[in-house]
């Protein structure tokens, strides 16, 4: 069930995001030299606005993304110092690359934070974990937490030997004894025949291991992390496009807010975790080469660099709200398509 504090984290979550991909993008527009007018959070009417020095900052109503707005970005300029416009290409490449760039750095953050404080999975213990419904565990009457402490008399002294004695048993019966509490239960079960994978199974995953590391292992392992997540998504969206069921399979804010509430319920460990997969997510969709986006605006960019001569300012713009406005129709879409999941959900 949600509570007021796991919405609240829900939506703290998703501000960090944003916040730190504009910052991104501010920082280093700061750091070459371009002005920067306005730092906003969301999108529609004001709600908090305030002037230091020569940017505008704001928060709006609709917290839904974020915008930088730089002198020259989307046109010719006046031709100052200052412009976006009057930077090199390499400069003006990192300003636009800076956004999903501090995405994947507050991911790593993240993760180096998680490995510190939770730990990492450095192995299976002999305590059940989770249960698959429909095989012979969860008919058994196991549940999670269960230890396993010896298979047919013979002690278990780690998971991984609980693990193996089971994938040798396929189609014979054996005999736990679990630990639940202060006493010692016994139960029967036949591993069946996993034809994929040729060994026996019960249909339990056992509870992780968890090692904390030093903060400099914990970085080292978020940036190792964070690579990994890059090449699931990648792998993901490549799988459900070749499939034909990328849309159906998209969700929206409505879904991300959903199961970053799900996650605060459930731990700070996993709340951290899919906080963490999320960013790496906004980071690699905004590197993606669609109009409005990050990845488009670097592809006009290249293209510049290629050509030697800077690409019409006026047609770029045209290209770039034709692909907001596309945008904006995907937003609805998934939106409503979160909203019949979510009734679907709850009936």
């Amino acid at each position: 069930m949600t509570t007021p504090p796991a919405i609240a984290l829900a939506v703290l979550a998703f501000g960090a995001m944003i916040l730190v991909h504009e910052f991104g993008h501010f920082i280093l527009a700061r750091r070459v030299g371009v002005r920067v007018h306005a730092f906003a959070i969301g999108f529609g009417p004001t709600i908090l606005a305030w002037r230091r020095g020569e940017t505008t900052y704001s928060w709006n109503a609709l917290p839904l993304g974020g915008y930088v707005r730089m002198e020259g970005e989307d046109a010719e300029g006046d031709g100052s110092v200052a412009s976006f416009r009057s930077k090199s290409v390499p400069a003006r490449m990192a300003i636009i690359a800076g956004g999903p760039a501090m995405n994947f750095l507050l991911a790593i953050i993240i993760l180096a934070v998680s490995a510190a404080t939770g730990g990492v999975p450095g192995g299976a213990s002999t305590r059940i974990g989770t249960l698959e419904p429909g095989w012979p565990a969860a008919a058994a009457g196991l549940q999670p937490g269960d230890e396993i402490v010896a298979i047919d008399g013979v002690p278990m002294t780690s998971g991984e030997r609980v693990i193996q004695t089971i994938h040798r048993s396929a189609g014979r019966e054996i005999v736990l004894e679990v630990r639940r509490g202060g006493e010692v239960l016994t139960a029967r079960v036949t591993p069946r025949l996993d034809a994929a994978r040729g060994v026996g199974r019960i249909g339990f995953s056992p509870e992780p291991i968890m090692t904390r590391l030093d903060p400099l292992r914990s970085l080292w392992w978020g940036v190792e992390r964070t690579g990994q997540i890059v090449g699931l998504i990648v792998g993901i969206i490549g799988m459900l496009i070749r499939e034909g069921r990328f849309l159906e399979n998209l969700g929206g804010p409505l879904a991300a807010g959903s199961m970053l509430t799900q996650a605060a319920t459930l731990g700070v460990q996993t709340y951290l975790q899919l906080t963490a997969f999320l960013s790496v997510m906004i980071g690699l969709f905004n590197l993606f080469p669609i109009p409005a986006l990050d990845g488009a605006r670097l592809a006009f960019l290249a293209l510049e660099g290629i050509r030697r001569r800077p690409i019409d300012p006026r047609r770029e713009g045209w290209v770039h709200m034709v692909g907001f406005a596309l945008l904006i129709l995907l937003l609805v879409f998934l939106t409503v398509q979160d909203v019949r999941r979510l009734i679907g959900a709850g009936g």
